[in-house]
């Protein structure tokens, strides 16, 4: 069993079998790109970067993988199968779009009149019985939605307005300390090493 060694002969032991390697020998021309490069620093930038150029240039060309053609001109055919309503807006046919900006202009005007007239307050009661008369489930709908809202304003109003601000600074205060726990982590987890 071999005793432990010191620092010292460790280190001494590392020189004496780093020394018997044999010396490596430098790449063919080493020498000689050595040299440039040593000149290449003591000149000005403007030559040095037509240095840089010339050597970029002479360098040769990089041949493309034997299969990216092929892969290249399948990916085309695929895309050329595709049909135009599974592509984004702008492969739509002209016709195409102008029918759809038409139909969706005319759902947002209709919503738009719909929520005016609603504001406005006409008499809900003639159309509910005209409504009645053709879609009695359009009837049962609305006075569901109604009680619906009801409820939702009796539950609301029996709500201590103590509680309803201590929630919001509750819901204010966890959001404020989320971002800044968050911030913390980012900072100290992902903080590039100096």
């Amino acid at each position: 069993m071999s005793r432990k060694m010191s620092p010292e002969e460790l280190e001494q032991f590392i020189h004496r079998e780093l020394r018997a390697l044999p010396p490596r020998q430098a790449p063919a021309g080493f020498e000689a790109r050595l040299q440039a490069a040593l000149e290449a620093r003591a000149r000005p930038a403007e030559q040095l970067e037509q240095l840089i150029h010339r050597e970029l240039n002479a360098l040769p060309l990089r041949q493309a993988p034997a299969t990216l053609e092929a892969r290249v001109l399948a990916a085309i055919e695929r895309e050329a199968v595709v049909a135009w309503y599974h592509k984004s807006w702008a492969y739509w046919p002209a016709a195409v779009r102008a029918a759809f900006l038409g139909f969706a202009t005319a759902v947002s005007g209709a919503v738009v009149a719909v929520c005016y007239a609603l504001m406005a307050g006409f008499e809900t009661s003639a159309v509910a019985a005209e409504t009645g008369a053709r879609f009695g489930w359009v009837v049962k709908l609305y006075h569901a939605g109604l009680w619906c809202l009801d409820l939702g304003r009796d539950l609301f109003a029996s709500i201590p307005p103590l509680w309803l601000y201590g929630g919001l600074a509750f819901v204010a205060v966890m959001y404020v300390s989320l971002f800044s726990l968050g911030a913390v982590a980012y900072r100290t987890l992902l903080r590039p090493s100096a």
